[in-house]
C-alpha cells in the first residue's frame, strides 16, 4: 500500500496489471469497490476524507497491493 499526501482530498487508482480481481478491496470497503458480474473491478475515483481510513484499510488487505490511496487527510 502507498500513501501519499496531495492536494484534492483522497483519491484512489488500482494498478490492473497487478489486480487480479479477488474481491478484498470490496469485502473491506463495499461502497468504495465493486467487483462487477463480468469481473471488471469499479471504484470511487474520489472519496470523502470520512472513506479515506475504509480505502487505506482496501489498500492494506489488497493481496497484489494493487491500490494506491493519494491525499490522506491530516
Amino acid at each position: 500500500m502507498t500513501l501519499h499526501r496531495i492536494r484534492g482530498g483522497p483519491r484512489l487508482s488500482v494498478d490492473n496489471d497487478r489486480c487480479e480481481r479477488f474481491g478484498t478491496c470490496e469485502w473491506e470497503a463495499p461502497g468504495l469497490f465493486e467487483l462487477g458480474r463480468d469481473g471488471r473491478l469499479r471504484y470511487r475515483r474520489r472519496v470523502s476524507d470520512e472513506d479515506a481510513e475504509r480505502a487505506a484499510a482496501a489498500a492494506r488487505c489488497c493481496p497484489m497491493q494493487a491500490i494506491v490511496v493519494r491525499g490522506v487527510p491530516g
